[in-house]
């Protein structure tokens, strides 16, 4: 039999056991899922090397975040589209579809050794030596794009095809889509293809880390100045979690940037859709965009 103290001690602890879940609801710090596009050889690459970045970026924004990688370009578009993320970092390309399939909008943009901006190109393999004019020169060696969702790798060499009445299915002895970047290069460097489809930030950084030679592959064409890679929100990310995490990656310390962000990156700045609208435009040119 309990005494009447007992039942009381008994309802004070009943009763704490029912505010405590509220309290510690109250202090769990909203999650924001983050998704990255295929920059690394692999996945688990991909993560290692950008995960720091965005866990400095998520404290200072006062988030918890899980970390998931695309196995392809179009796939992350995807993603952001489809809200199964939060916020993508992603190729420009990418962007635009999901700006126009989905409503995604900017937050910030990378900066490559302080320039918003980097190049397509295409490169030839060791002893390609009477190649010097792309495509012109070019019909009837083999190409290796990379996948269709990959703007330096797909639409902005197909644009340029297209624009001089170049069909790749027909025009090469063999063509390809598909590959990573690092796969195509690696491809080239052992003259298993003539040419690829790349990024100047891709190629360089290979070769600084060693997993490529200067004179393994050699450029014979660079496209305009493109607009860098975006970190974009899905639509209906709530607005004070997108301004948070805009006002986060600016207030980026240059010391941070340089420990936290793969060379040649270093830092962010902010941005509107103006910069991609080039890309819409090929994407509608190409007929991949029709709506």
């Amino acid at each position: 039999m309990y005494h009447r103290r007992q039942i009381i001690g008994l309802a004070g602890a009943a009763a704490t056991l029912v505010a405590s879940p509220v309290i510690l609801k109250a202090a769990t710090r909203p999650k924001v899922r983050i998704g990255l596009g295929p920059q690394q050889a692999t996945q688990a690459d991909t993560k290692r090397v950008w995960e720091p970045l965005f866990k400095w970026v998520m404290d200072k924004a006062g988030f918890d975040y899980e970390l998931r990688v695309a196995n392809d370009w179009a796939g992350i578009a995807t993603a952001l589209a489809n809200e199964h993320v939060d916020i993508a970092q992603m190729g420009p390309w990418g962007f635009v579809l999901a700006k126009v399939k989905g409503d995604a909008y900017p937050l910030s943009m990378l900066t490559i050794q302080g320039r918003p901006y980097y190049r397509a190109h295409i490169s030839a393999r060791p002893g390609l030596n009477d190649l010097h004019y792309w495509p012109e020169e070019a019909k009837g060696v083999s190409l290796q794009l990379l996948d269709v969702g990959s703007t330096s790798g797909w639409l902005v060499p197909t644009h340029h095809m297209r624009s001089l009445g170049i069909d790749p299915k027909t025009y090469y002895g063999k063509y390809a889509e598909g590959a990573s970047a690092a796969a195509a290069l690696v491809a080239v460097a052992e003259g298993k293809v003539d040419l690829c489809s790349g990024w100047d930030t891709h190629r360089n950084t290979m070769i600084k880390n060693g997993l490529l030679k200067m004179d393994a592959t050699r450029v014979v064409w660079y496209s305009q100045p493109l607009p860098n890679e975006p970190v974009a929100a899905r639509r209906n990310l709530d607005a004070e979690i997108a301004n948070r995490l805009k006002s986060a990656f600016g207030a980026l310390p240059k010391e941070v940037a340089t420990s936290s962000i793969p060379w040649p990156y270093d830092g962010f700045i902010p941005t509107d859709y103006k910069p991609y609208e080039v890309l819409e435009k090929m994407g509608r040119d190409l007929g991949v965009i029709r709506t």
